[in-house]
């Protein structure tokens, strides 16, 4: 055999092996699908945040006494809410995930520890999602009527 066939072999091999060993494992694969499932929840109501921060501002002058002004109020109160919710979630998510820490399953039980964590932030950012939703829903119909 040639010289040259033997390198070509060789780096071959090489190459294989570097590209085998930086494959994701199954369970590295699953975190990292789930972890986007979140970052996508996450993006697509974070961009509503503006208009939150908008309605509550509409409904503030509309707060009185009456029964229709007390409507109001509990439509500004849930938008606040809800905006306070996402702030909590996003800095709880990041003293949880921060940015550029890696999850490889090389630790099992630390690994196992951080899916059973976003796991539960899947849970939470749905229920951050349904309640902005919802309150930017309720204030919109509130205004809409006067």
């Amino acid at each position: 055999m040639k010289n040259s066939n033997i390198h070509y072999i060789l780096c071959i091999l090489g190459l294989l092996v570097f590209f085998s060993c930086n494959q994701l494992s199954k369970e590295e694969q699953e975190f990292d699908t789930l972890m986007q499932k979140i970052i996508d929840v996450h993006d697509e109501v974070m961009p509503k945040m503006g208009q939150m921060s908008t309605l509550i501002k509409e409904l503030e002058s509309k707060i009185d006494t009456t029964s229709q002004g007390k409507n109001y109020a509990k439509a500004q109160k849930d938008l606040k809410d809800s905006y306070d919710f996402m702030m909590d979630w996003m800095s709880d998510f990041s003293t949880k995930f921060p940015y550029g820490e890696e999850n490889t399953a090389d630790d099992k039980e630390k690994f196992n520890t951080k899916m059973k964590m976003l796991e539960q932030e899947e849970i939470e950012v749905n229920k951050l999602r349904d309640q902005i939703n919802s309150s930017i829903d309720q204030a919109d119909k509130l205004l809409d009527q006067s």
